[in-house]
C-alpha cells in the first residue's frame, strides 16, 4: 500500500475546502428565515456548534460512504481504518475534532505569511513555524500519517 505525501494530501484538502467553503454558506443561509436575517450575534455558541455538526456530516458521509472527499478522489486518495476497513461514524468524528488544532496553526501560519505586519506585532514565531508545525507528522513519519490518523486508527492510501 502506498501512502500519498503531504503536498498531494493538502492538495486534496485544499479541492475540499472550496465544497466545505460553499456548503457552510449554504448552511448558514438556511437560518435566516429562523434569525431574523442576522447571520451570527457575537459569541454564538450555537451556531458555531452548528457550522461543526455541517462540517463532520459532510467529511463523516464521505469517509464512511466509499472513504473519499470528493478532493480525494481527484487525487486518488482513500481513507480507511488500519485493519483495512471502511472507516466508521466514530473514527470520522475524531478526525474531525483532533484535525482541528492542526488546520488552525496552519491557517494562523498562513494568514501571519501574508500579513507579515501582524505578525511582527503579536509574535517573534515565523510565520511557517505555525504553518509546519499542525503538519510535521505527515513529514516524520514512514507512512505520511499525521497524528489523526494515529488518534483515529486510521490512514490514507494511494488508489488507481
Amino acid at each position: 500500500m502506498s501512502h500519498p505525501n503531504l503536498f498531494k494530501r493538502l492538495l486534496a484538502a485544499l479541492y475540499d475546502s472550496f465544497l466545505i467553503l460553499a456548503t457552510t454558506f449554504i448552511a448558514t443561509a438556511l437560518t435566516l428565515p429562523f434569525t431574523k436575517g442576522v447571520v451570527a450575534a457575537q459569541n454564538n455558541i450555537y451556531m458555531s456548534l452548528y457550522l461543526f455538526i455541517v462540517i463532520y456530516v459532510f467529511y463523516g458521509w464521505f469517509w464512511t460512504h466509499g472513504g473519499q472527499t470528493l478532493g480525494m478522489r481527484v487525487w486518488k486518495q482513500r481513507l480507511i481504518g488500519l485493519d483495512g476497513q471502511p472507516v466508521n461514524w466514530r473514527q470520522s468524528f475524531i478526525r474531525v475534532i483532533t484535525g482541528l488544532p492542526a488546520w488552525c496553526l496552519f491557517l494562523i501560519g498562513l494568514i501571519l505569511w501574508i500579513k507579515p505586519d501582524i505578525a511582527k506585532s503579536l509574535t517573534n514565531i515565523p510565520a511557517w513555524l505555525f504553518a509546519v508545525s499542525g503538519m510535521i507528522w505527515v513529514l516524520l513519519d514512514n507512512r505520511n500519517n499525521n497524528w489523526r490518523d494515529k488518534l483515529s486508527r486510521t490512514h490514507i492510501i494511494i488508489t488507481n
